[in-house]
């Protein structure tokens, strides 16, 4: 069953083309894995997909819903969307931007409008599930780049989104790490999340990816396998 659908999908950052003409469709469940030259388009599809761009042309339709700047203008729609659809950045930084590792994982459910109690639960799941209740307390930026990453996957875990979209996901971590982060993907996989994944790294490509997009220099589509 389709979730994402992207019919003729064109984007340009001040006249400089990103995506041309692109039509994709992601089914519920699956794992996609999105591969190309730097410079592809691959992140700014990965920006339009979780609502941070617009197509200037084409149309993007979310589980029968058009996702679009006047839809998203609805802060209903828009925080019920959002918490569909969660955005693991290449850069954990830019995601991070609270006092504590507890106050950044408990922000997304807050934002959402939950109880503190729910708020709570949540939080106690994700971090005894990452293995991370040492850092907790600890202010995101002291952490190392790997600790860095398990806590922006947990704060969009939190969330408990339909749809995970990683960025380069291995990128800057130790052996250790990227181990540890390609074993979770593959417990999410087999829980039947659906996972939108764009990486340089041929082996998780195979591994993980039941199809792969990949994208040309020239901001297209080139083929699936």
């Amino acid at each position: 069953m389709t979730l994402i659908k992207l019919e003729n999908i064109c984007f340009a950052y001040d006249g400089h083309i990103a995506l041309r003409h692109i039509d994709l469709d992601i089914r519920r469940g699956e794992t996609l894995v999105l591969q190309g030259s730097n410079g592809c388009g691959k992140s700014t599809l990965l920006k339009l997909l979780n609502g941070l761009v617009f197509a200037e042309e084409g149309t993007y339709v979310f589980d029968g819903d058009l996702i679009d700047a006047h839809a998203l203008k609805d802060s209903l729609f828009s925080k019920k969307f959002h918490q569909r659809i969660g955005f693991v950045f290449q850069n954990p930084d830019v995601q991070l931007f609270c006092g504590s590792v507890r106050e950044e994982i408990e922000f997304g459910p807050r934002q959402m409008g939950l109880s503190e109690d729910e708020i709570k639960k949540r939080a106690d799941d994700v971090i005894r599930l990452l293995g991370i209740e040492f850092l907790a307390e600890r202010a995101p930026y002291h952490l190392s780049g790997g600790e860095k990453k398990k806590v922006s996957l947990a704060c969009v875990l939190s969330m408990n989104p339909d749809v995970l979209v990683l960025d380069e996901p291995l990128a800057g971590l130790d052996k250790a790490t990227q181990d540890w982060l390609t074993d979770f993907l593959q417990e999410l996989q087999n829980a039947g999340k659906t996972l939108v994944i764009s990486t340089h790294d041929d082996d998780l490509a195979h591994l993980l990816g039941d199809r792969i997009v990949y994208m040309t220099a020239n901001h297209t589509v080139d083929y699936v396998l």
